[in-house]
């Protein structure tokens, strides 16, 4: 029998109240999406589909719709429009001719390459308003935030 953790209620209301704080400010300051979106042609889901590709190299669209918490009906036209665009393809898995994984083509690759840069231009932009000591702060925060992130697990 697993025993819950003592949590402090002060730190989960001071989450719970910065979650609602930090979600328009990395939509409206942090990252300009809708430039993107304009610039590359690409939504964000699309975008975060190339990157996860991109870093495991194979992946069903049952794992895509897992990681990405979006309903497996709704993934499979996401990636059929990217097959239509040329940035991934499906293949079979070499063990289990039943299991059909997306896979990244180079063209996706060049893709979240040119998003990545555009990423890279803005952060340029915006990082010139604040210290660098803010500036690292702000990577390492991120990078924190990212590695916590990824340990918890969805119900």
């Amino acid at each position: 029998m697993s025993r819950k953790k003592a949590l402090d209620p002060a730190a989960i209301e001071s989450i719970s109240q910065n979650i609602f704080s930090v979600m328009p400010l990395l939509r409206k300051r942090l990252l300009h999406m809708d430039v993107i979106q304009n610039e590359h042609g690409i939504p964000l889901s699309h975008v975060q589909v190339l990157s996860m590709l991109n870093e495991t190299g194979s992946i069903s669209v049952s794992e895509i719709s897992h990681r990405l918490g979006i309903a497996k009906p709704n993934i499979t036209p996401l990636v059929d429009r990217l097959i239509e665009e040329h940035l991934v393809d499906r293949i079979r898995d070499t063990q289990d001719r039943r299991v059909v994984n997306v896979v990244i083509l180079d063209a996706g690759r060049e893709k979240l390459s040119a998003i990545r840069a555009t990423i890279g231009e803005q952060v340029q932009e915006w990082a010139q308003n604040i210290s660098t000591a803010d500036f690292r702060e702000l990577a390492d925060s991120l990078s924190s935030l990212t590695r916590i992130l990824s340990q918890i697990q969805r119900g």
